[in-house]
């Protein structure tokens, strides 16, 4: 539950905020010296040890105290959610698995023979077979789940029974911006990863930013933590292209300082090359600020409603949309941004998302 693992963690802190009222939920974790307060769960905590018959033992002694009708692992890939499957399977209990993007091509393709391929041998092919329903957050993400065989023989024999519920965002508690006067200001909000696709708006961003290009009065703000070495890399590419003076680095950004961001910005940018859901961009939508992604999200909604851009996942692309956003005017943005936080009302509330999950787990339970 660290605030340094980005999405996942601030989706079950979210979910705890609504399924929580529903029904009696608990949620294991490792213990973090910067954890997610949960309102609505209770936290337990399992050691960190490398012994796994003795952090067996203590998981099946909270599961037996708990009694749950459910076990919702949520991640894959790493050796103890891909255990906390398997062993609740072994003790009886209905398993459900969100592997929150993880099975995304671009991501099991990454690392594929050195990382991948080990940890599906291991455990993680044995984890994905004992799930009684495997929950994806978009119907892309589900095809890409259930097509996984094109990209990994492993799986080629997995039949999974996937089930989708987006993610939410708790649209009554997020104020939304006053006023869509420009203040010249673009923001990349997320974890600092290749994945993320940073590179990729640095280089649209540079070209744009030039003495005579639209963009030339602005400030792109980078807001997350990362790798250090990566990052380093990424404000090395800074200096190459030039525009150091025009790229403020935030860090990690948390609570009111987040959502004062999200509101003064012109843009959001997200331009990943994998994202299963990317809460950022519900988040910044609720907030009525336009948002600009890439297609290896699930939100192509944001052309088809004229709330943002969702372009493939390249330079020309990302910069052709950025001309769009530069030549926009001010009334046309606030357009955008009212129903960006119109489309997450409708589709994207925590409290509507959290009774799905109450019918998805009930049908496990019969």
């Amino acid at each position: 539950m660290s605030r340094q693992d980005g999405g996942t963690s601030m989706y079950m802190q979210s979910l705890s905020d609504s399924l929580g009222e529903l029904m009696e939920m608990h949620i294991v974790a490792h213990r973090t010296q910067d954890e997610l307060p949960v309102r609505h769960a209770l936290l337990h905590y399992l050691s960190k040890s490398w012994k796994v018959w003795s952090v067996r033992a203590e998981y099946l002694k909270l599961l037996d105290t708990i009694r749950p009708d459910i076990v919702h692992v949520n991640c894959c890939w790493q050796p103890y959610f891909a255990y906390a499957a398997l062993w609740a399977k072994e003790a009886g209990y209905p398993v459900v698995l969100s592997p929150h993007g993880m099975l995304e091509p671009w991501i099991v393709r990454r690392h594929y023979w050195t990382r991948k391929v080990p940890s599906l041998l291991a455990y993680q092919r044995r984890a994905l077979f004992a799930a009684d329903v495997v929950h994806a957050t978009a119907e892309s993400e589900k095809e890409n789940i259930e097509t996984i065989s094109r990209y990994c023989r492993l799986l080629s024999d997995w039949h999974p029974n996937v089930h989708v519920i987006g993610n939410g965002v708790d649209t009554q508690a997020i104020e939304m911006k006053t006023s869509w006067k420009r203040s010249k200001t673009l923001l990349f909000l997320s974890r600092i990863h290749p994945k993320k696709g940073i590179d990729l708006l640095l280089q649209a961003f540079s070209v744009l930013q030039s003495f005579d290009g639209p963009l030339r009065d602005y400030v792109l703000q980078i807001a997350g933590e990362g790798d250090s070495a990566y990052l380093s890399s990424l404000r090395s590419l800074v200096d190459r292209l030039r525009v150091k003076e025009h790229v403020q680095w935030l860090g990690g950004v948390y609570g009111d300082s987040k959502w004062k961001l999200i509101r003064e910005a012109d843009l959001l940018v997200l331009p990943t090359h994998s994202e299963n859901f990317g809460i950022v961009v519900a988040e910044a939508l609720a907030s009525g600020t336009p948002v600009l992604t890439t297609k290896g999200t699930p939100w192509n909604v944001l052309n088809t409603e004229h709330c943002g851009w969702c372009v493939d996942v390249n330079v020309e692309a990302i910069k052709s949309a950025l001309r769009l956003f530069a030549t926009s005017s001010e009334d046309e943005l606030q357009q955008m941004g009212l129903r960006g936080r119109r489309l997450v009302e409708e589709n994207y509330d925590t409290r509507s998302i959290a009774r799905e999950y109450v019918k998805l787990y009930t049908s496990l339970c019969r």
